[in-house]
């Protein structure tokens, strides 16, 4: 078996970093509904965030959504090519049952200009 082969665990890190950077102290992970997150207040940089940008930029996202479906004829895989734009009609879809399936992935792809 090659390096490459073998399973790698890596340990938990703390992040102190990145987006999470709150003058050198972590920033405060809440809970609301069952779901962990932080809220930030400025960008890595300490610049206030734009609504204008932030939108632009989800807007600019693809995404590739892949959903297990059990039929009769067998397990399949469904790999879902959404724009930032329809990834809120896509999820309403789901959620309404028009889309069926288990959510196994989702994968962002951010465009190729971003620096």
């Amino acid at each position: 078996m090659k390096d490459n082969d073998k399973i790698r665990h890596f340990p938990a890190r703390k992040i102190k970093t990145g987006f999470f950077n709150n003058k050198n102290k972590l920033a405060e992970i809440k809970n609301f509904q069952g779901f962990e997150y932080v809220k930030l207040k400025k960008d890595v940089n300490g610049i206030n965030f734009n609504k204008k940008s932030l939108e632009d930029f989800a807007y600019s996202l693809k995404y590739t959504v892949s959903i297990m479906r059990d039929t009769n004829n067998g397990i399949f895989l469904y790999e879902y090519f959404i724009s930032g734009e329809e990834l809120d009609r896509f999820f309403k879809l789901y959620i309404d049952g028009t889309i069926e399936g288990k959510i196994v992935q989702i994968e962002k792809h951010t465009p190729d200009s971003l620096a």
